[in-house]
């Protein structure tokens, strides 16, 4: 499986290449999964804001997991205390299981240990990692830049 860490600030344009890779992957007929690294205190667009509060705050006092139900899905949040926020991410091995037979996986918010790390900078031009195999200056997601394109052919 290619891993692919896209990672940048806020508003750099992350969502709009990590949206435009998925499409192109799939469009190729790779079978890809994705994973959105929110930050602390993100709220799921179909999530009440009692409800997060809550689980924020069962997070905070230590629960690990905390896991809450929407209508439309179950969320699980694993918390590693000890975990190093600007580190590496280690996918779980139960998470590996999971993504058995697929192609592509695409990490939105954080560098996974061995991806392709894409950064995205926007207008601002800030970079947020010294350490990257692809910089994407405001972020086009059509065409997909030629060099993450190739990415999908390695």
């Amino acid at each position: 499986m290619r891993i692919v860490s896209i990672v940048g600030y806020s508003n750099s344009g992350k969502t709009t290449v990590a949206t435009a890779l998925v499409a192109e992957a799939r469009g190729r007929g790779l079978r890809t999964a994705a994973i959105k690294v929110g930050h602390p205190g993100h709220t799921p667009p179909d999530e009440t804001q009692q409800l997060r509060k809550d689980t924020d705050r069962l997070t905070r006092a230590g629960a690990d997991p905390t896991v809450f139900r929407t209508p439309q899905r179950w969320v699980l949040e694993l918390t590693d205390l000890e975990d190093d926020r600007d580190g590496p991410l280690e996918l779980p091995r139960w998470l590996q299981e999971a993504l058995k037979g697929v192609d592509l996986l695409v990490v939105e918010g954080r560098i996974v240990t061995g991806a392709t790390v894409v950064q995205t900078i926007g207008p601002e031009g800030r970079r947020k990692f010294k350490d990257y195999d692809m910089l994407i200056t405001d972020a086009p997601a059509d065409p997909l830049p030629e060099a993450l394109r190739d990415i999908l052919t390695r």
